[in-house]
């Protein structure tokens, strides 16, 4: 049974994932595509592609719009993002070695393993803090009152994904090369359901199953904001 689950994780579901991320984030954008052309929909009204481009830019990095609604949704807000981002960024990781980056360092390859635990940590503490003071947030009756089961269940997701993940990083320790090797292996049509570590196969299950709920959830925003405003507004 724990073959047949390893063998569903790693050499099944990372297609099924590719397969229904890219679908259904294409779906997404021809819908947006066909939203009817507005005067504009950013106040103060911007003009020109730069301006538009540049208000919609600056309201995704910052929040501009959440910070002047609500300080402390901002600030759960920020955590969450910046948290999520790096540990994005962390994760490249998996697929390719910033040997130009560690070179501009100077950084051995233990050094490497210290800067990788270190904002790796930092990284996931952020982002888990994010995830339950905005879960604690939903779980408040006014927030109860409008929040539907696809709120509760990418909270529950990103934690869980959290969770395996700083247990993977302090409780079970893996080698980068092994996930290297089985990223290679994906990419190139013959993975192998060779990473005996628990920890890892949650975290990597979790994931993948936010990814393919990712394009149907309200984490699209992440294109939809750009593409939307920036479409709509002439």
């Amino acid at each position: 049974m724990a073959d047949g689950w390893s063998y569903f994780v790693y050499v099944v579901l990372p297609y099924v994932t590719i397969v229904a991320f890219l679908v259904g984030v294409g779906y997404r954008v021809q819908r947006w595509r066909k939203l009817p052309r507005a005067k504009s929909i950013i106040f103060p009204p911007v003009k020109g592609r730069t301006g538009t481009v540049k208000a919609v830019g600056t309201d995704i990095l910052l929040f501009v719009k959440t910070f002047r609604n609500s300080k402390v949704l901002w600030a759960m807000a920020f955590l969450f993002h910046v948290g999520l981002a790096l540990v994005i960024f962390g994760h490249l990781r998996t697929v390719t070695e910033f040997s130009w980056l560690w070179g501009l360092f100077d950084l051995s390859d233990e050094g490497i393993k210290d800067v990788s635990l270190i904002m790796g940590s930092i990284a996931g503490i952020a982002l888990l803090t994010g995830v339950v003071l905005l879960l604690g947030r939903r779980l408040t009756p006014t927030c109860r009152f409008i929040s539907i089961f696809q709120d509760y269940y990418v909270l529950v997701i990103l934690l869980g994904i959290g969770i395996t993940g700083m247990g993977m990083r302090f409780f079970s320790e893996i080698e980068v090369e092994e996930i290297h090797h089985y990223s290679r292996g994906v990419l190139a049509f013959s993975p192998e359901s060779e990473i005996k570590n628990a920890w890892f196969m949650w975290h990597f299950f979790l994931a993948q199953t936010l990814i393919i709920y990712f394009p149907f959830s309200k984490l699209i925003h992440l294109f939809s904001k750009p593409v939307t405003e920036a479409w709509t507004t002439r």
